[in-house]
């Protein structure tokens, strides 16, 4: 069954857009859509993001999907059907979206949108899902495009000395793409990137300065998209923790975002620093930290310490004059299906009105992108009841990432 989109809403509320649109210009006043799909699985990621959405309008505020993924090796067909579904749903509500993952990935790697042909570092090829990707691109309201991942590898989740006395090789351990890896994804037809980048690399001791060396390769990233005409996000690619030595220093100490030797503060610190550190043209956001969920406290606790370090973080930047937009991920869980869970009600008070809040979809049941079961298993795991397979989508309201 193909997918059905039908529009809303009823001619009595038509009536009052056009009335409300006399007295104040709507900013998106597209109608509401309903989408159906063909299985819980689809069902399950379409009905995330309508949960997401919802908490967008019933906050007044506006979201970006860092990261989408699924494979491409294992019930593939499968996978890209809830793909498929998942950016219709996206394009319903507006979404400005970033897939994951472009860059120096090795063959075997499901999950690459864009990778070398060979093993290498230029990315010169498309993977099955560039397909969808690129069919549900940029539009003038919203800018979609890839992850390019490579500056965040080799930290510490591959490699267990990785620290500031350990933060890996460049251009072996990780790398930022070549200008023509940025011309190829710009070819077809990405108009944005979230460029991964390091806490440690960039700033080897909390509160200290920023490392030349590593801020000259951003700016050098940067450049490179500049000439490409892609506009980039800054993906500060940490998970609130920070690996402290390593190397000749011996195995590294991780302290996390609120304890004592890495307070809250560290985090603006570091963004008082990048803000005023990377004015390029090409950058129109700024991420404060991809995915929050190692911080010194769990559960609700873990979520007042991510909302603080959050808003002292925008603070700072906005201390510099920087009228960017400032992308916030939630705490975990942070995917659609779950968001607002550990955030009710929107925190972050931005003088500016640029702040996205950032949520990641991976379709698999827990929302990890592991994709350990088969699809079999993962349609027996839909909850019940299972999600409706008809979803009502309404357009986000506003954006602060367009093509504009």
């Amino acid at each position: 069954m193909p997918l059905v989109l039908r529009k809303g809403p009823a001619v009595a509320a038509v009536l009052l857009l056009l009335v409300a649109a006399i007295a104040v210009p709507l900013e998106n006043p597209r109608p509401e859509r309903v989408l159906c799909v063909t299985d819980d699985v689809q069902a399950r990621a379409v009905a995330g993001l309508a949960n997401f959405s919802a908490w967008l309008r019933r906050n007044h505020a506006t979201g970006f999907i860092g990261e989408i993924g699924w494979p491409s090796d294992k019930d593939a067909a499968q996978w890209s059907g809830v793909a498929e579904a998942w950016y219709e749903a996206a394009d319903a509500i507006g979404l400005p979206v970033t897939a994951w993952a472009a860059g120096a990935w090795p063959a075997n790697y499901p999950m690459a949108v864009y990778r070398p042909v060979a093993q290498g570092l230029q990315v010169d090829v498309a993977g099955p899902q560039a397909r969808i990707v690129e069919r549900h691109g940029s539009t003038p309201g919203y800018l979609r495009g890839v992850n390019l991942a490579a500056g965040s590898f080799g930290s510490s989740d591959a490699n267990g000395g990785f620290g500031t006395g350990n933060p890996g090789r460049y251009g072996q351990d990780y790398t930022y793409e070549t200008p023509s890896s940025y011309a190829f994804v710009a070819g077809r037809g990405v108009r944005l990137v979230r460029l991964a980048v390091n806490w440690e690399r960039l700033q080897p001791r909390p509160f200290g300065p920023l490392d030349a060396a590593e801020l000259g390769r951003v700016r050098q990233a940067l450049e490179h998209a500049r000439q490409a005409d892609l506009s980039v996000i800054i993906d500060l690619h940490n998970y609130g923790d920070y690996a402290l030595g390593g190397g000749d220093e011996g195995p590294p100490r991780m302290l996390r975002l609120g304890d004592a030797e890495l307070p809250t503060t560290a985090l603006a610190d570091f963004w008082r620093r990048m803000s005023r550190a990377t004015d390029d043209p090409s950058v129109i956001g700024l991420g404060l930290l991809n995915e929050p969920t190692r911080l010194a406290a769990d559960g609700r606790a873990g979520a007042l310490i991510w909302e603080r370090a959050a808003q002292e973080a925008v603070d700072a930047i906005r201390a510099n004059g920087d009228r960017r937009a400032i992308l916030v991920s939630g705490y975990i869980p942070m995917g659609p299906p779950s968001w607002g869970q550990m955030h009710p009600h929107a925190w972050i008070d931005d003088p500016a009105g640029r702040v996205a809040y950032e949520s990641h979809a991976y379709f698999d049941h827990d929302g990890s992108g592991h994709y350990w079961m088969s699809y079999d298993d993962e349609l027996r795991s839909v909850t019940w009841p299972p999600p409706a397979h008809c979803q009502r989508l309404t357009p986000v309201a506003r954006q602060v990432l367009t093509t504009g």
